[in-house]
């Protein structure tokens, strides 16, 4: 199966090397200030956990699926790895998938790569699939991923007030998403390729 890599003006998606072992090593500490906003209240993860996750994402595979379950985030400029995107099953049995969008590395924040990165991976996976939707799960303690879901057209479907205690304050939970139509609307419709039918992995 051929190589994914998506590139837009600031960044490139694409697939894990075993050489990005050493980044990630760095990029997932627990000291890193990207756990204070990315579900902090799930803990830290131990050094075992990090070396666990390193090791799981940059693991050649003989054959990766279709669509990919996650991608690495690099500065286009030079290949630096600078984050991760993901999907997961909200709901294998109702084909509802959510996204995920990590920026690791501090020094990218409030620059548009994680708006560009998202962009790319929601596009990617529409084309890659027939889903209806996709969506991300945050909290109001994250202001920067819910700033990248609205700055891309994604609909706050839905907000638990004072859901979460945390950090001696408390946090809204929220979902935004958007579907299908919308983003070919906003986005430009991008039919599929006869040689990429959709998957249900």
């Amino acid at each position: 199966m051929d190589n994914v890599a998506l590139e837009g003006e600031k960044v490139r998606l694409r697939d894990w090397q075993p050489s990005d072992i050493r980044s990630l090593r760095d990029l997932l500490d627990p000291a890193r200030p990207w756990h204070k906003t990315n579900g902090p209240y799930f803990g830290l993860p131990s050094a075992a956990d990090t070396e666990s996750a390193a090791l799981k994402l940059t693991t050649a595979e003989s054959e990766r699926p279709d669509p990919r379950s996650s991608l690495a985030v690099t500065d286009l400029s030079d290949g630096r790895l600078i984050g991760q995107v993901s999907w997961y099953w909200e709901s294998r049995q109702t084909d509802w998938r959510r996204l995920g969008l990590a920026i690791y590395d501090e020094r990218y924040w409030n620059g548009g790569f994680g708006t560009e990165a998202l962009r790319l991976w929601t596009t990617y996976l529409f084309s890659r699939t027939d889903a209806l939707r996709l969506d991300f799960a945050t909290f109001s303690g994250n202001p920067g991923m819910i700033a990248v879901g609205r700055r891309l057209g994604f609909v706050e479907d839905c907000r638990f007030r004072r859901a979460r205690r945390w950090s001696g304050g408390v946090h809204d939970a929220v979902v935004y998403g958007v579907l299908r139509e919308e983003w070919e609307q906003m986005n430009g419709a991008r039919p599929r390729s006869p040689e990429a039918p959709p998957h249900h992995p």
